[in-house]
């Protein structure tokens, strides 16, 4: 029976990746500057699937917000707010230790009008008291995008 059991989950976790990728970009010193600019290049070689668009954040426990606002642009521009805890501190997403990460579907369902490379640009928008930027948002480990293509 274990033996059935593990052949279910490794063929269920090779079925759920075939179709997935995801890419990462590391920040320094666990610090996102705000001139940093995140660029992320895909390929998509199948217009008629839809595809979910993912971003994931990886933080510290010592992030000092509760949220992350971010400027996304793949052709349209657009704000997102990721919310990382509650109001009462606790953190959202996954993880051990001091390190969480959590998933945000921006996209979802999306139908690409032509094939080939395509890019999606990620930079930090927080904004604290009368500063216009946080200059440097300590905490941030790394952030991804995940394209995960549709199985309907």
């Amino acid at each position: 029976m274990l033996r059935y059991f593990m052949f279910f989950l490794i063929f269920t976790f090779i079925a759920c990746t075939k179709n997935t990728k995801t890419q990462y970009y590391s920040f320094n010193n666990k610090t996102w500057n705000a001139d940093s600019i995140v660029m992320f290049k895909y390929f998509v070689s199948d217009t008629t699937k839809k595809y979910d668009l993912i971003l994931k954040i990886r933080h510290t426990v010592d992030y000092d917000f509760q949220n992350l606002f971010l400027f996304l642009e793949n052709g349209t521009k657009d704000t997102v707010e990721i919310i990382l805890a509650n109001k009462n501190g606790k953190w959202f997403g996954s993880g051990v230790s001091d390190v969480r990460e959590i998933e945000h579907i921006f996209a979802k369902e999306l139908l690409f009008s032509k094939k080939g490379e395509h890019y999606l640009k990620v930079e930090q928008a927080m904004r604290y008291g009368p500063e216009e930027k946080i200059r440097n948002l300590e905490h941030i480990l790394d952030v991804g995008l995940t394209v995960a293509r549709r199985n309907e």
